[in-house]
């Protein structure tokens, strides 16, 4: 399994997006499982949840881990395709008037008063999210994505 998975496509973004997807990917996460697996864990129809597991196959987003016959049967094993999955900073520049990566997405001009703040507000953040053992909000990702 890959580190680190940056998308780069609006149709990966579009195939991640989907709450139910998301579900299924933080089963996979830490253990390998089969579509029937999972759609018994989740008391739904096995057609549904392979119609999800395939959009994330498909977009390069799980792999299959291995493979096992059982009753001369092929089961597929499902894993995230790598451990973190961010969507790259570039990926919602339309403007590009060629391929180059465009460096002004990486930048943020800002004075030392204002880095401060950003700084206080992240510890912050941090810190009570530890604290309390929450989920990010997308504003808080958005935020740690800028830091890294």
């Amino acid at each position: 399994m890959e580190k680190l998975l940056i998308i780069t496509e609006l149709d990966q973004l579009k195939s991640i997006s989907d709450p139910f997807r998301l579900q299924l990917l933080s089963m996979i996460a830490e253990e390998a499982k089969t579509g029937q697996m999972l759609a018994d864990e989740l008391e739904m129809p096995r057609a549904k949840v392979h119609y999800h597991l395939n959009q994330l196959l498909s977009h390069n987003i799980i792999t299959v881990a291995y493979t096992m016959e059982k009753n001369s049967i092929i089961q597929k094993f499902y894993r995230p395709a790598a451990e973190k999955i961010v969507p790259s900073i570039n990926i919602f520049n339309f403007n590009k008037e060629n391929d180059a990566e465009s460096l002004e997405a990486y930048e943020i001009l800002m004075n030392d008063t204002e880095q401060r703040k950003l700084t206080d507000e992240l510890s912050r953040l941090q810190k009570r999210k530890k604290a309390k053992k929450e989920t990010a909000t997308a504003n808080e990702y958005a935020v740690y994505v800028m830091k890294i």
